[in-house]
Formats: structure tokens, C-alpha cells, sequence
């Protein structure tokens, strides 16, 4: 710790993790991929991040998963696929996500306050992995983010014209989530849409925004 403080007086936590890990990288022919796939098929990577009484302090032992803020760009990438609008950057074709951008110089306000490096050193550190009361403002508030939200050809046009309410908050929730919603989640949500059958399109970009203004949507966990 730091994972780029690679020298003799600090030493692994876990030598005998990173001799194994060593092993099977020289034994994939320098493979990436497949070492990516042996750690995420892991025990401990696949933990959950619920805690117990033996690991509710625990923060790096690895017992557990631990919360982790989506990357700038991953996040970016995140609010452009859920409400359905790419966004667009300066100098790039459209469509180009944020992860593939190759400039680190790129202006966005969105992935500076998010912590986007600059690139300037090789250190870990440069990145900004925190997060901060203007972080969950934007995400609240920001007009970019209200526009992609609204826009005609977007998501929550799309699900605000479904006529079945059960099969629209699925879709919504395995959008945003990656996950069904449970028997509560749905409750609520049907009783919010009934109690808003006037202003159906925005009562879907409201859930929309509340779903991705959410722990579950912002963290890794």
C-alpha cells in the first residue's frame, strides 16, 4: 500500500497471493485477460459487501467488499447508458465514450469533479476516488444531467410510453442496477406512478433520477 510503491522496504501484505498471482500470469503468456479472470472468479473478490459481526471494522484484510466510488468516466458512461443520451466530447466523434478518450487535456467538468487525472505521473494517487457534497449536487442538480433525462429520444421517453407498469419499473431497475426490483421497491413505485397518471413522463424521469442518485448506482459495492 500504495499498489505502486513497489520496493523492498514494503513489502506485500500477502506474498504468497502475489507469488500465486505471479505464477499464473507467467503461466497465461503474460495474458491480461486471463488473470483478470482468475482474480474475478475468485472467492474474495466475489464477496459481498454486507457486513457481520467479525468484519464490520474490517477494511483491509479483504473479509469483505469494500464501497467503492465509480471511476470518473465509468460513472459518466453509467448516466449516458441508463438515460439512453451519449454524451459528447470536444474533438471526438460522436458516440466515443468516456473511457476511450485518449486525451487526458480533455475539458469536461463532469469527469474533473469526479476526479479524472490529469496524467501528469505515473502515481496511483493522481486520481481522486472520493466523494464530496459537490459530487451529489451535480448528479442532483446539474442541467446536463436534467437534459439527457428529458431529452425526446432518451430512456424515460421510452419507459414513460410502456403501458404495463410491471414489465416498465424491470426494465428501469435491470437498467440502472443490473438487478429486478424486490416485491418493495416495486410496491412503491407502482403506488408513486398511480399517484401521478397526470404527469407520467416526469414521474419516470423522477424515478430515473432517484435510482441514479442512489448508493447502489454511484458505489461499487
Amino acid at each position: 500500500e500504495p499498489v505502486d510503491d513497489v520496493r523492498a522496504t514494503n513489502p506485500p501484505s500477502n506474498p504468497e497471493l502475489l507469488a500465486l498471482l505471479t505464477k499464473k500470469l507467467t503461466e497465461s503468456a503474460f495474458d491480461a485477460k486471463a488473470l483478470i479472470r482468475f482474480i474475478t472468479a475468485s472467492r474474495a473478490y466475489q464477496l459481498s459487501s454486507k457486513t457481520n459481526e467479525t468484519n464490520v471494522a474490517d477494511t483491509q484484510n479483504f473479509s469483505r467488499a469494500l464501497f467503492r466510488r465509480l471511476p470518473a468516466e465509468a460513472l459518466l458512461d453509467a448516466v449516458s447508458g441508463v438515460t439512453g443520451v451519449p454524451e459528447k466530447f470536444a474533438g471526438v466523434p460522436q458516440g466515443q465514450r468516456a473511457v476511450q478518450l485518449w486525451d487526458s487535456q480533455q475539458q469536461h467538468y463532469f469527469l474533473k469533479l469526479f476526479g479524472r487525472p490529469q496524467r501528469t505521473t505515473p502515481c496511483e494517487c493522481e486520481r481522486a476516488s472520493g466523494a464530496s457534497i459537490a459530487q451529489a449536487l451535480h448528479l442532483m442538480n446539474a442541467p446536463g444531467i436534467q437534459a439527457k433525462l428529458s431529452h425526446q429520444g432518451g430512456s424515460a421517453a421510452r419507459w414513460s410510453a410502456m403501458s404495463d407498469d410491471e414489465r416498465m419499473i424491470e426494465d428501469v431497475y435491470l437498467t440502472c442496477f443490473s438487478r429486478f426490483p424486490d416485491s418493495a421497491e416495486k410496491a412503491v413505485v407502482q403506488e408513486y406512478l398511480a399517484s401521478h397518471t397526470a404527469r407520467r413522463r416526469q414521474a419516470v424521469e423522477d424515478l430515473v433520477w432517484s435510482l441514479m442518485n442512489s448508493l447502489e448506482f454511484v458505489f461499487n459495492h
